[in-house]
């Protein structure tokens, strides 16, 4: 191999080094797990986009779409309390704290706002959160199929009496869905404890959420329009494919009204040959999206 190959090697993995970061952070006596790209590229004012990860989910279910997107924009990832290499901690991951812990990261390593936050599944429902307690840091909101956090113990029926299921077989689901107890499972803590923050939002009609502003920036919300539970595992008792299809049907219409909160509008973009992890299953639509709010707030 000649000396200008080799030089040329040299400097591009310096160069992919200084714009790529992964450490252990503290805050508030926790270590966590953070990644960091092209932060050394950020211009004067520049959104950094900032990713909340699926319940349980590490940083790395994000690499289908961060590697292209941190090429023109600075990236901020990292692993919640408990999850893989950040450090666990036997407190529930209520909302506001899990919030108050990314503002701290994002100022410990001196990331100023506007921020564009990326949430998935569970993650959808803590960048609401930051969304609401931050406002001002907000330049734009991405749910990638969230946990849905404008859901009711209402609408969550409704769905069972559309497509047919008795008053009485209702009452038992719900009961079992939110007032059932879940034995703490402290070998797999983070996850356990991200749903069952989940169930206690869900029992009050996610009011914690509900009480919080809408900042005026853009929305986009991705749909997985594929059903992908395993016949052997569908519900012997109802349609589970018209269950899907009614829920999402549902969801949809609460996150329009949701976007209609913002002055900014925004899509619900449904994408029927993906499933739950979107990103991953159409990775080229997500990154063409937050790549287009990105130009439009320029």
């Amino acid at each position: 191999m000649s000396i200008k190959i080799l030089t040329i090697l040299t400097l591009l993995a310096s160069t992919l080094s200084a714009f790529s970061q992964e450490k252990m952070v503290n805050v508030n006596g926790v270590n966590y797990h953070v990644l960091t790209r092209s932060l050394e590229q950020r211009k004067p004012g520049q959104p950094v986009l900032v990713f909340e990860n699926g319940m349980g989910m590490g940083l790395g279910n994000w690499n289908t779409i961060t590697d292209s997107l941190a090429k023109n924009t600075p990236v901020f990832l990292y692993d919640r309390q408990g999850v893989e290499k950040s450090e666990k901690v036997f407190q529930l991951p209520t909302p506001q704290k899990i919030a108050a812990t990314l503002k701290s990261l994002l100022t410990e390593l001196k990331i100023e706002p506007p921020y564009i936050l990326v949430g998935h599944s569970m993650g959808g429902v803590y960048v609401r959160a930051f969304a609401g307690y931050y406002p001002n840091d907000v330049a734009g909101l991405v749910f990638v199929d969230p946990a849905d956090f404008t859901e009711t113990k209402a609408d969550w029926n409704q769905i069972f009496r559309d497509i047919g299921v008795s008053e009485k077989r209702i009452d038992e689901m719900l009961q079992k869905r939110l007032y059932t107890a879940s034995k703490v499972d402290s070998s797999r803590y983070a996850a356990w404890s991200e749903g069952q923050v989940l169930t206690d939002l869900r029992k009050t009609d996610f009011a914690e959420l509900t009480s919080l502003s809408v900042p005026q920036v853009p929305v986009l919300f991705f749909v997985g329009g594929k059903l992908e539970v395993p016949m052997e595992r569908r519900s012997k008792e109802y349609d589970h494919k018209q269950f899907f299809e009614v829920k999402n049907s549902s969801n949809m219409l609460r996150w329009r009204r949701f976007i209609h909160s913002s002055s900014k509008g925004g899509a619900v973009i449904y994408l029927s040959n993906s499933g739950h992890f979107v990103h991953r299953d159409d990775a080229a639509m997500v990154i063409g999206n937050i790549r287009m709010m990105l130009k439009a707030l320029r």
